[in-house]
């Protein structure tokens, strides 16, 4: 997926494994999986992990539940264009 593979952590994009475990997290969101992808850092500078990027496009979301895949998939978006310095207005059609 095109907007797993624009995620970076501080070391550079993301490995394999969690690439994956995002995928699998869009394609099928469970509670163990969110526990586990939660604390993925998805944009490098200023760190943003997973959990940030879904408070940011999620205000009225109970944190401790699993998001919906739309949350999540918005979420990525959020963070990988404020990482590209894409403007919210025109990033991906996406809003807030």
């Amino acid at each position: 997926m095109q907007i797993i593979d624009r995620c970076r952590d501080p070391y550079g994009p993301l490995s394999e494994a969690r690439k994956a475990l995002l995928a699998r997290l869009l394609q099928a969101p469970d509670q163990r999986l969110w526990e586990r992808a939660r604390g993925l850092i998805i944009r490098a500078i200023p760190i943003v992990t997973l959990e940030v990027a879904v408070k940011s496009v999620s205000y009225n979301l109970d944190i401790d539940k699993t998001p919906d895949p739309f949350t999540l998939y918005r979420a990525l978006h959020f963070a990988v264009d404020q990482e590209a310095g894409v403007a919210p207005a025109t990033s991906s059609g996406i809003c807030r």
